[in-house]
């Protein structure tokens, strides 16, 4: 037996949103949250185009992401982390030339550095640069998926 096509005039039956699985006690936690219209009106959208209500939708949206962390949520995720390599590199840099300008300044006066402070200082600047490495490989990557 095959289902015929409602014809045009006659009403369609919506399918009632989906709750969420039955817990035995009610939920007691409430969480707020803050959206812009244009986002609500696109979660709304969502949620019943999954004939979902939009609790269950953004619950079940944020379990998901949250159960895989390693994912990333938000195409601009990669690029933000890279943004944040640099600047912790950009600090680290900082701390280098202050290094280099005690190591410079003892130099100046006519003294020898110690060979640690020579030794820690291009392990720094070593670290540094792969920091910063590992930054622009990111940002690479993020270029060429937009």
């Amino acid at each position: 037996m095959t289902t015929a096509e409602p014809a045009a005039d006659e009403p369609t039956v919506a399918r009632r949103p989906r709750r969420r699985f039955h817990e035995p006690l009610q939920r007691q936690r409430v969480l707020t949250l803050r959206v812009s219209a244009d986002e609500e009106a696109q979660i709304r959208r969502a949620a019943a185009e999954r004939a979902e209500t939009v609790a269950r939708f953004i619950a079940t949206a944020a379990l998901s992401a949250a159960s895989r962390p390693d994912t990333a949520r938000n195409p601009d995720d990669q690029l933000d982390r890279a943004i944040d390599e640099l600047a912790a590199a950009r600090r680290q840099t900082a701390r280098v030339g202050n290094n280099v300008n005690q190591i410079a300044r003892e130099l100046n006066s006519g003294g020898l550095p110690h060979p640690a402070d020579l030794v820690a200082a291009l392990t720094a600047v070593r670290s540094t640069i792969a920091t910063i490495d590992t930054a622009a490989v990111g940002i690479l990557k993020h270029r060429r998926k937009t």
